[in-house]
């Protein structure tokens, strides 16, 4: 399946699904591995000043989900997960878990330092390469 983001939409819009291997992993419980966007994300994106590193990867939102480079939990929100991706820039894509509602974006953003972040990430066990789940 094919999913196609719209920056201007003012509706709730079906953006990826995350990876079985991941749900498991985290035991999430959720109503299904689609990850939603709502339409207050995106005013959240413009509002944190994170609107241009959104729509210089938007399209590539999608892949990400099915395919990131790194998966992490932050132990701060267990009913989360962080999706890395390296493309130009390092990104983080966090999806938090609404039981009722299922998964949804929360916001994106180009992280600030993000080969010494996702290093240190990596050494404390908060992430694991993608590897990791479809192997357990």
């Amino acid at each position: 399946m094919t999913y196609q983001i719209d920056p201007a939409s003012t509706e709730t819009q079906i953006i990826g699904l995350v990876p079985q291997c991941i749900i498991d992993y985290y035991s999430l419980k959720c109503v299904s591995s689609e990850v939603y966007l709502p339409p207050g994300v995106l005013k959240h994106l413009k509002k944190r000043g994170h609107w241009d590193d959104f729509i210089k990867y938007y399209e590539d939102i999608p892949e990400m989900i099915a395919i990131p480079d790194y998966v992490g939990q932050n132990p701060k929100e267990p009913h989360t997960i962080e999706i890395y991706k390296i493309i130009a820039d390092h990104v983080i894509l966090p999806i938090k878990l609404n039981e009722a509602d299922g998964m949804f974006m929360s916001s994106f953003y180009i992280l600030d330092n993000g080969a010494d972040k996702i290093a240190k990430r990596l050494r404390t066990g908060r992430i694991f390469p993608f590897a990791h789940f479809s192997q357990t």
